[in-house]
């Protein structure tokens, strides 16, 4: 070539549009990539979703992983050194309840677990022998019966007591205000009507509280004088004493009334008072 001439290289067109091709291809091929890989998840999801609901595999039905023989657990989708370890285990006492247990045996994935879980069906963890011991010598608890003070109970509270209806309730109540209350749950055999079974019975849930109603015997007008534990006759007795005496000083004041039956006096003296008002 000449001194002072100017090189050139010569391109062909041809190259220069494949070059652009390759371009566009490195440009496009990503692109490309991308949906065929979410297309095969889109797809590879779809069969996973449809056979947990179907709950099938090559078997057809769902299996015990404690029963399992290792065919049908390779027909879960468990590899076979998966599934040998599976037997191995078992083999050896233990038992599988759970994907946690099923994850501990040596060689299972996460990605086995979920190919095979629509399958499987756990054991249960057997009851030991002190646990049964512990249920068989547990104590029953015994349902927290409802104590009623007799003193204080409305008709309702005595009807909820086994075999007291309202009938009985209100006889309780009306002898509770002629006596002044009850000292003691056993006075309830003295209220007309009452079966000595039905007191058995519910003896365990009435009890009795307070201070009786005084009947104040030197203040009060004998004539009005009413109590369950004085008949008319002893009344008359008490009207005399206190003509012939004056007031009643004190107990013996009141014995003397009536010497030869004292068991009478024993009853309503807790319920007497011999205070006198100045």
């Amino acid at each position: 070539m000449p001194a002072g001439d100017k090189s050139f290289t010569y391109i062909s067109p041809h190259l220069h549009i494949m070059d652009l091709k390759i371009k566009r291809t490195l440009i496009i091929l990503p692109i490309i990539i991308q949906k065929i890989f979410t297309s095969f998840s889109k797809r590879f999801e779809k069969i996973f979703i449809l056979r947990r609901r179907t709950g099938t595999n090559s078997t057809g039905f769902s299996l015990s992983v404690m029963t399992a023989s290792f065919d049908e657990l390779t027909s879960m989708g468990l590899s076979r050194k998966v599934a040998f370890n599976i037997q191995k285990f078992i083999s050896a006492g233990g038992i599988i309840t759970s994907d946690e247990d099923l994850l501990k045996i040596y060689g299972m994935d996460s990605l086995q677990l979920m190919n095979a879980s629509p399958f499987i069906i756990y054991g249960t963890k057997p009851i030991s022998e002190e646990s049964t011991a512990d249920l068989e010598n547990e104590v029953p608890i015994k349902p927290t019966l409802k104590i009623v003070d007799l003193n204080r109970a409305t008709s309702k509270d005595l009807e909820s007591l086994d075999g007291i209806g309202s009938v009985l309730a209100n006889r309780i109540i009306k002898y509770r205000d002629a006596i002044g209350g009850f000292l003691n749950p056993d006075q309830l055999k003295e209220c007309y009507g009452i079966p000595p079974e039905t007191i058995e019975k519910i003896k365990g849930q009435i009890t009795v509280s307070g201070s009786p109603h005084l009947v104040m015997i030197n203040e009060i007008n004998i004539d009005s004088l009413k109590h369950p534990y004085l008949n008319k006759n002893v009344i008359k007795l008490i009207k005399a004493y206190k003509n012939q005496h004056g007031v009643f000083k004190n107990v013996s004041d009141f014995r003397k009334i009536y010497p030869p039956d004292s068991n009478w006096c024993d009853k309503v003296l807790p319920y007497i008072s011999f205070d006198v008002n100045k």
